[in-house]
């Protein structure tokens, strides 16, 4: 398991410049961004609070030690300290996973359901590119670790599907459930490729928009 620095919130960053910036300054930001994200993985017990709260500390330190903070808006930082949480998360998983490698494959197995389209949509992996967060941050596969993600989204994005109009869930579940071509979706409930795929995408919007209601993402 990585060890993370334990940065306090009274720690003062000294830019080439001589400007100090306080990280205190950042606290808010930093323990909302910890405790939604702690909300999704204290069930594996993978992590603590003060622990993601010192992470996100230590990468805003990283940040302001090359930039000063006018050069980074409240969405970067917010993004930069999410993904530096996850990543942390995901190195402590891999860990483990290799001492319960049996029982760590099934679990990986059942969690198969999830498709990778509906993770990366979820997750906005867009939202980050337009942020500009460094690419060694982003999640552009399903990987192995990341099924740790999938066992807590799972519940979640079906969950909020029970909310969606009948046409709107019949065909994210043909999409990405049944694995269906649009080809195929389009013959059999009579409707354009090009409908069908404004339909999913706005059903896949209010998924992101319900688990963000909920503090999910």
């Amino acid at each position: 398991i990585s060890v993370v620095r334990n940065y306090s919130q009274n720690v003062v960053v000294i830019m080439p410049a001589e400007q100090k910036v306080n990280l205190r300054d950042y606290k808010n930001l930093i323990e909302t961004i910890a405790k939604v994200e702690y909300q999704k993985f204290s069930v594996s017990h993978l992590i603590e609070l003060p622990e993601l709260i010192n992470i996100g500390n230590h990468t805003l330190y990283l940040l302001f030690k090359n930039n000063p903070p006018e050069a980074y808006n409240n969405t970067y930082l917010s993004t930069a300290i999410k993904w530096a949480i996850r990543n942390e998360v995901r190195r402590r998983y891999k860990w483990y996973s290799l001492k319960n490698r049996k029982q760590q494959a099934v679990e990986v197995e059942e969690e198969q359901e999830v498709r990778v389209e509906v993770y990366k949509t979820i997750l906005s992996i867009d939202e980050m590119q337009e942020a500009e967060v460094p690419t060694q941050i982003k999640a552009e596969d399903k990987t192995p670790e990341e099924s740790l993600e999938f066992a807590e989204l799972k519940t979640h994005i079906l969950e909020a599907m029970k909310h969606l109009p009948k046409r709107e869930r019949e065909l994210i579940e043909y999409k990405f459930f049944k694995e269906k071509k649009l080809r195929e979706i389009s013959e059999e409930f009579d409707i354009s490729q090009s409908r069908i795929s404004r339909i999913i995408q706005s059903g896949l919007d209010k998924i992101k928009k319900d688990l963000k209601k909920q503090g999910i993402l």
